[in-house]
């Protein structure tokens, strides 16, 4: 998930008894956060006799001071001198969607680790009502985040709200003596229950979860493995092998043979960080996600921070002025790059320490952990190697690979920000025998997670790559980047990732390819980030490390498969790796299969020539989109029965533009057409499934059948607490599509919607118009280069009414409908704009309205249709000779036949194949056809009739995935039963398998099991 920055603008003023204050008197008598940053600070604070307070400028972390507190035996310190903050009031990204509670934010510092512990709690009218320990067996900075309802005492209940009067921090020891400092105070807060979490200092924090189960953080259990870790004697081949594999890593970064003097440029970095080196390294406080934490906007104390992140990028160009140094300019940036390291740890980044929340690490401490990686050698020297390693290993949570393999499940966001980072972290020890442990535990880890295409797994067993319980292939993206240079790193040694982890890992990359054209893989599957260029072109260096990783069996040092995808995808730019394959290898460029389905998707490709056709729905078990509070807040037609044609060009060459893009208007999809604002949803993340189980496609011969039942009105939420949800129009459809060779034949049945204000349509196409005197063509009017224009066509029976859009691809309409056509110039909000709460992303710097030349066409079945229909043809990429005589061509064209199209079945026989294709809505109905009688079940079919043999391929498309303890669906599919029942006695041919076939007087009917909604093939005879 991409750290995004917040534009939310906080409420600040609380009702009091008294009345409306405002934030100034707020913060004045009762502040929800303290600082410290004046001798005033502290007039409200009480203390015993054997403590003292006062105010420090020695240690702090946003301002320039801290409270220092220093004690003698039992003592205490107290205030009454606080506010409370609401749930409104607190800084929650997304509101309601997610539990959140109140919490208590702080960061104290510890000069001296000592075997003693204070008390921090909480009063009501002088009684303590809820308090936690902490032991000062620390040194540094730490900040906590403890949410109170997992305090000891009498806590409240997870959300509710809270009323203490008094906040004290005590010691109760009458040995104990010490200093402390303590600083940013925030009270109490409504935090995400999601993202505080336990360390050392809190451990009990989610004590009544199972460990590592709520979300992705360091593990105290998992820092321990390593910490008690068994190692034992390394053999020479290994630490050959270990000398290879950390060459290879170290060639990544060290890769400049010149050197310069890069003083000035390392010094002009380290400048930046404002550090100042006494008795220990101050500097602004290095922070993580600080925009979760409330903080007065006005206090110019709270501006000066640094972002982890930002931090990391700084070191990191040291680091790399440091290795491309001439010799005499060395020690210097050495110097400083130890004392930013030095200021690292004393921030409190060390090894145990969670800093109150370090969710999704992965992505903002890259930068970092390659800076370190890349200065090892001075870290070492500095002394400093081990405890570094140690503080990236657990915010990394490396542990996790030394756990039971019962715990091994995999991830892509682990994937794509943590995999091979892990793998770099094994050599941040200067300990040859952790290291080689390490590395052992390291593959097995990578290569079980790899591996596994069931419900834990993310790289399922159709090639589909899972995240946010969903195919999603721009979280994909980082795990095709990350991992093949784990498994080129690890090849050809002990330390090899396995065949079964390989080999399914390489099934997920080259899928890629079959939901790409060239490169792009479209709107339909784009989870969040519609539009939004989102193609495998980044993944150009993945294909080449893969194929020269060897194949999955090791016993060839080149992929052949992979290497022949390289050559169709790169290969005309890459001319030295093009001879490489073709000449010594003997590698040609690969070819795609015709048809294609993504069963774990609901999305069928179909392929001719330099054209794919995108096919995609969603059922009970695929979601339709990813809404997110700030990205594809309309997003909600994409998986309607979309059908997104795109030339060799990819998305943008085929008319796909976000700017002006209207988005109601998906092509293929049938939808209530409505005003934006009633498009976007009123929750800030929707991932909406139906209660429907059939969408699936049947493959036969490169040719294939798509059938999806569209319903709107009821269903559930992938990700969130909304489990009955649906849309108000209750849309309703039976849509089918027919690829034949070159041409998609679509039917509509059964449309319906509640909806009388907003008409239901059924999107033929939208296309972006580079130059508004871009053509298309009508059977009306035949040229069309007027901006703008609109028309209309009514089709009345056989009337070869006709449409060709402005990228050559042509629609022939079969059915009586009303046809609309649209040039004109159109007006959008982006799709990470809200018009509900004004909020934007910030990657868009303001901009929320674009502007965009399209032309579109749609069919208008009216407001509240109840039983409305469409059927066209679709002619993909059409020559130029094609173009100036379509009409000829649809009359010529006798290839194909629509045999049924009612709510029981759309039935379509391919006479060039002799095939008919069955998308069956109703199996309670016999069938009207020569040769299939009924099924058991909802189901798709094609079969081909060659006289006294039949080839079936059949799918019952219900993945039927199970559900677990929390009700979310896990993400595999168990088998179903269909049953087909065939007019005429017919008997299995070679290679079928069935569980069984009957005879029944003139019937023969077959039971196949069916998982997956994969497609199986059944060969008979007379």
């Amino acid at each position: 998930m991409k750290r995004i920055k917040m534009t939310k603008k906080f409420i600040t003023a609380i009702t009091l008894i008294t009345g409306v204050l405002s934030f100034a008197q707020l913060k004045e008598s009762n502040p929800a956060k303290e600082s410290f940053e004046s001798e005033s600070s502290i007039i409200n604070f009480k203390k015993n006799k054997s403590s003292s307070l006062s105010i420090s400028n020695k240690h702090h972390q946003f301002g320039k001071s801290s409270l220092q507190w220093e004690w003698s035996g039992v003592s205490f310190f107290k205030t009454s001198n606080f506010g409370i903050l609401s749930k409104k009031d607190s800084p929650l990204k997304y509101g309601d969607h997610f539990p959140a509670s109140p919490t208590l934010v702080m960061s104290l510092y510890n000069e001296k680790s000592q075997d003693e512990i204070i008390k921090i709690s909480y009063e009501k009218e002088g009684k303590e009502e809820v308090w936690f320990s902490i032991k000062l067996n620390f040194t540094g900075w730490r900040t906590i985040w403890v949410p109170f309802y997992e305090m000891n005492g009498n806590p409240p209940k997870k959300g509710d709200a809270i009323a203490y009067d008094t906040f004290k921090v005590s010691c109760s020891s009458i040995r104990s003596k010490g200093k402390l400092f303590f600083d940013d105070i925030v009270f109490s807060q409504y935090q995400d229950d999601r993202h505080s979490y336990p360390d050392v200092m809190v451990p009990f924090i989610k004590k009544d979860i199972e460990e590592g189960k709520d979300h992705w953080m360091p593990l105290i259990r998992d820092m321990k493995r390593i910490q008690e870790m068994l190692v034992k004697p390394v053999s020479n081949l290994q630490k050959e092998e270990i000398r290879i594999i950390k060459q290879r890593i170290d060639d990544t970064f060290d890769k400049s043979t010149e050197k310069s003097d890069n003083l000035l440029k390392a010094k002009k970095e380290y400048a930046k960080l404002n550090l100042v080196k006494n008795e220990t390294v101050l500097g602004a406080p290095l922070t993580f996600k600080i925009e979760q934490v409330y903080f007065d906007r006005e206090d110019v104390n709270q501006k000066n921070f640094s972002e982890i992140q930002d931090f990391g990028k700084v070191l990191k160009k040291i680091a790399s002025y440091y290795l491309q140094s001439t010799d005499e300019n060395k020690a210097q940036i050495e110097e400083m790059f130890i004392t930013a390291s030095q200021y690292f740890l004393d921030q409190g980044w060390q090894e145990g320490a969670s800093g109150g929340t370090r969710h999704h690490i992965g992505y903002n401490v890259r930068e970092l952990t390659d800076a370190f990686y890349m200065m090892k050698e001075p870290l070492k020297n500095a002394g400093l190697l081990n405890e570094v390693g140690n503080s990236l290993q657990w915010i990394f949570n490396l542990g996790k690979i030394l756990g039971p393999e019962e715990e091994f499940e995999a991830n892509i966001d682990y994937f794509n920000t943590q995999s091979f980072y892990h793998l770099m972290l094994i050599f941040m020890s200067d300990n040859v025998e952790k290291q080689t442990a390490l590395l052992e535990a390291y593959s097995n880890y990578i290569s079980k997670t790899l591996a596994q295409d069931n419900e834990i797994g993310v790289f399922k067993i159709d090639g589909t790559s899972w995240h946010h319980n969903g195919h999603y292939p721009a979280y994909g993206l980082g795990a095709f980047t990350s991992i093949p240079p784990v498994i080129f790193t690890l090849s050809g040694t002990q330390f090899r990732i396995n065949e079964a982890g390989h080999k399914n890992f390489k099934k997920a990359l080259m899928t890629t390819r079959l939901y790409s054209q060239l490169l792009d893989f479209g709107f339909g599957n784009a989870g969040r980030h519609p539009l939004k260029d989102y193609s495998i072109k980044s993944l150009k260096n993945s294909f080449l490390l893969m194929a020269r990783s060897g194949n999955p069996e090791g016993t060839s040092k080149i992929d052949n498969e992979v290497a022949a995808a390289y050559l169709r995808l790169w290969g005309e730019s890459d001319k030295l790796n093009t001879t490489l394959f073709a000449d010594i290898d003997n590698v040609g460029k690969d070819t795609l299969p015709g048809y294609h389905v993504l069963t774990y998707a609901a999305t069928a490709i179909h392929r001719r020539n330099d054209w794919a056709a995108f096919i995609k729905g969603y059922s009970k078990y695929v979601w339709a989109s990813e809404i997110y509070v700030d990205a594809n807040r309309y997003g909600r037609y994409p998986a309607n029965g979309s059908i997104q044609i795109n030339n060799i060009g990819g998305d943008e060459a085929s008319g796909f533009k976000q700017e002006g893009w209207d988005w109601n208007r998906y092509p293929g999809t049938t939808v209530v057409n409505l005003p934006f604002k009633e498009l976007e949803p009123n929750t800030p993340l929707l991932m909406f499934r139906s209660e429907e189980t059939f969408a699936g496609a049947v493959i036969l011969d490169n040719n294939g059948v798509f059938g999806m039942k569209l319903n709107e009105s009821k269903g559930s939420n992938a990700d969130g607490p909304e489990k009955n949800i649906g849309f108000p129009g209750k849309l309703k459809a039976n849509k089918s599509v027919f690829s034949f060779g070159d041409k998609l034949i679509c039917i509509g049945t059964g449309i319906s919607s509640v909806d009388t204000v907003n008409p239901i349509q059924t999107n033929l196409f939208q296309n972006f118009l580079s130059s508004t005197s871009m053509p298309i063509y009508l059977s009306e009017k035949k040229d069309i280069s007027t901006f703008p224009y609109q028309s209309k066509i009514e089709v009345v029976g056989n009337s070869r009414k006709w449409l060709i859009d402005a990228y050559q691809n042509g629609y022939y309409i079969l059915s009586p409908n009303t046809i609309e056509i649209r040039r004109q110039t159109q007006e959008s909000y982006i799709n990470s704009y809200s018009i509900r709460t004004k909020e934007i992303n910030s990657i868009n710097k303001g901009i929320s309205v674009t502007r965009g030349n399209f032309t579109s066409s749609w069919i208008e079945h009216g407001k509240a249709p109840k039983d409305a229909s469409y059927q066209y043809v679709i002619y993909p990429g059409l020559q130029k000779e094609d173009i100036n005589s379509f009409e000829n061509k649809i009359e010529k064209d006798k290839s194909y036949q629509i045999l049924r199209a009612d709510n029981t079945a759309h039935i379509v026989r391919d006479n060039e194949s002799s095939t008919t294709g069955f998308v069956i809505f109703d199996s309670s109905k016999e069938l009207d056809n020569s040769i299939l009688k009924g099924v058991s079940v909802p189901s798709l079919l094609m079969i081909k009739n060659k006289g006294e043999n039949v080839t079936i391929s059949a799918v019952q498309p219900d993945l039927n995935f199970s559900e677990v303890k929390d009700k979310t669906i896990s993400g595999y599919s168990l088998p179903v039963e269909l049953s087909i029942t065939l007019k005429g006695q017919w008997k299995l041919a070679a290679n079928s398998v069935v569980k069984s076939i009957v005879i029944t007087g003139n019937n023969t009917l077959i039971t196949i099991e069916c998982r997956h909604g994969f497609s199986n093939k059944i060969n008979l005879t007379k």
